[in-house]
Parts: structure tokens; sequence; C-alpha cells
């Protein structure tokens, strides 16, 4: 699931990095930020990478499928909500006090005298 989020964080998500102070109309402080930009192409916007991995990351960006990843994740969080649900209703029913006494083993009347 790990590689799915990353995915999508690094190569699909656009975030906005601060980039240094300025004033707002009240002469108060306000932070200023870049464009919004992906990693990826925050990365490509620099000359760390040769020809080959940029085009290498660019090809991979493209063959991925939003949409899918989405998905994807969507059913892997169910999953685990499915299989930590047994434990977690346990645990929350050991916490919780039983507000109506116990019926199993029926229920006591008073002889009238």
């Amino acid at each position: 699931m790990w590689s799915l989020v990353d995915d999508r964080l690094i190569y699909l998500a656009p975030t906005r990095k601060p980039v240094g102070w300025g004033t707002d109309r009240a002469a108060g402080r306000e932070r200023l930020y870049d464009a919004p930009a992906t990693p990826l192409e925050q990365l490509l916007a620099t000359d760390a990478l040769t020809a080959r991995e940029e085009d290498e990351l660019v090809v991979y960006r493209d063959s991925l499928n939003p949409a899918k990843i989405a998905r994807r994740i969507h059913d892997l969080q169910t999953s685990l909500i499915m299989q930590a649900k047994t434990k977690t209703d346990e645990l929350y029913a050991a916490q919780v006090p039983n507000a109506l006494p116990d019926v199993t083993n029926g229920i006591r009347v008073k002889k009238a005298s």
C-alpha cells in the first residue's frame, strides 16, 4: 500500500513550498509560497538528474493511472479495517460496562409476600 501512496504523492500530488516572508494589507507578516508542483516536477527543474534518468521518471509517471491507484489504496484500507474490526470491537466491549443485565441465566423475580 505504501508504494501506491508514495507514487501518488511523488508523481501526482502538487505541493507548495514556502519561499519567504512578505507583508499583507494590514502590515502583518505573511508566508509566501512558490507555484504548486509535484515533487517530480521540482526535481526535474533542477539539473540533478541525467537525461536518461529524467526520461525514465517521466515515462513511469505517464504510465500511472490516478483513479486505479486511488481504488487500490481504498481496497487495501478497507481490507485492513475489516481485519482489525473484530479485535477493535472486543476492546471496545471490554471498556464499556454492560448497561443491561445478563439475561442468559434468566431473570430473578422476588416472591410476593
